[in-house]
């Protein structure tokens, strides 16, 4: 079992104010963690973090610069993080005896770490972010051969570790996301929020166009198949997302002539988020692929049925409470809109799969999973570096 008195750090440097995945997912594992470690009277776990917003009152915060957050500073908040990972945190890290990251940020310089891979989407499309891309190709290759542990949000995510970083299977254990039960669950305290605020009902709804490889252009020229009648009936909302691709699939729906019937409502609060998820008719989320999909699990869990892709991960996420879909064929995703819309007894029947399927994940659950691991796996009093 683990020693009460090994200390844990938790690498949060890239933690931010206005948390998108990789923030959302972080500041979960950190508090749910945090908690069981406080039950089991541990130390309590430090955070290296330049925001305690959204932690936990039970951590110990490691402060680190501004320059850190990247809602503020961009490109600049990027190798402000790389410099401190590199050059500063091993002398901050030196009193603990294992590191967690939640994401791919650590040090080359320290071996006592353990690093969270959520996907390598960036060396399977070459369109994605370039710095990332180099970053994934030339520098994490040398920080998973140097940790301790690798953490994969799915079993895809491991396969590609192993194929594209040439990580031994045996370092790689798979944790799975959770979602948030008090946040994202059916029942609808707030009666037609969206509709009030937006003025959308029995909406599909698609969120997150962030790069190509999530394929709403697809799913836009799949929608345009549809009846002018069915399009009134259904209106296809469109959260979230990122230029320039949003700005793209924008100029789509004008050419296709769409502006009446596909709306875009950009950045949507994460308040709002379990209420677009429970009154929208169904979520359509047509991705090439995922390292998980968090999308589809937090329908689920808000009694949305749910249209989604039998690619990566997606199937080891949602086992049988969705409608698949071949996201490469427009055709497979205008008949699944129309199969949805035309049979109650199956719209019926994946709400209730849904529900049921989302219970197999929890940020509780995740959080354990990863505790496990730790007291099976009894840490020395030392700190290894080069």
């Amino acid at each position: 079992m683990i020693n009460n008195k090994i200390k844990i750090g938790m690498n949060g440097s890239m933690l931010d104010g206005h948390p998108t995945g990789l923030g959302v997912y972080s500041f979960n594992l950190i508090n749910s963690l945090s908690n069981l470690c406080t039950v089991d009277h541990y130390d309590n776990i430090t955070v290296f973090t330049p925001t305690s917003l959204f932690l936990s009152g039970n951590l110990h915060i490691t402060k680190l610069p501004d320059l850190l957050l990247s809602s503020k500073y961009g490109k600049l908040a990027a190798l402000t993080r790389f410099f401190w990972n590199t050059f500063i945190y091993p002398f901050q890290a030196q009193k603990f005896d294992i590191l967690i990251s939640p994401t791919t940020h650590g040090s080359f310089f320290l071996k006592n770490q353990i690093l969270t891979i959520h996907d390598l989407l960036s060396l399977r499309f070459k369109n994605i972010s370039p710095h990332q891309r180099f970053y994934y190709k030339f520098l994490l290759p040398y920080l998973v051969s140097r940790a301790k542990f690798i953490i994969a949000i799915s079993e895809t995510t491991k396969n590609d570790i192993i194929h594209f970083l040439k990580c031994p299977e045996e370092k790689i254990h798979v944790i799975h996301n959770g979602y948030d039960e008090n946040v994202y669950h059916p029942i609808n305290y707030n009666q037609q929020l969206i509709e009030k605020k937006y003025g959308f009902v029995n909406y599909f709804l698609a969120v997150g166009p962030t790069y190509a490889h999530k394929n709403f252009e697809k799913l836009i020229t799949a929608y345009n198949k549809l009846s002018p009648v069915e399009k009134i009936q259904n209106p296809l909302i469109i959260a979230g997302g990122k230029n320039p691709y949003l700005k793209n699939l924008k100029e789509l729906v004008t050419c296709l002539r769409l502006t009446k019937h596909v709306h875009f409502l950009d950045y949507v609060p994460e308040n709002l988020m379990p209420s677009l998820y429970r009154e929208a008719f169904a979520l359509i989320f047509p991705s090439l692929y995922e390292g998980f999909g968090m999308p589809p699990l937090e329908a689920m869990a808000c009694g949305c049925p749910v249209i989604t892709s039998s690619t990566s991960s997606l199937p080891e996420v949602c086992g049988n409470a969705v409608l698949y879909i071949d996201p490469a064929r427009e055709d497979s995703i205008t008949t699944a809109i129309r199969k949805l819309t035309n049979d109650s007894r199956l719209y019926d029947e994946l709400k209730t799969k849904g529900l049921l399927q989302a219970k197999k994940f929890s940020w509780n659950k995740t959080a354990q999973t990863l505790k496990t691991l730790l007291e099976n796996n009894t840490y020395p009093k030392t700190h290894e570096y080069i």
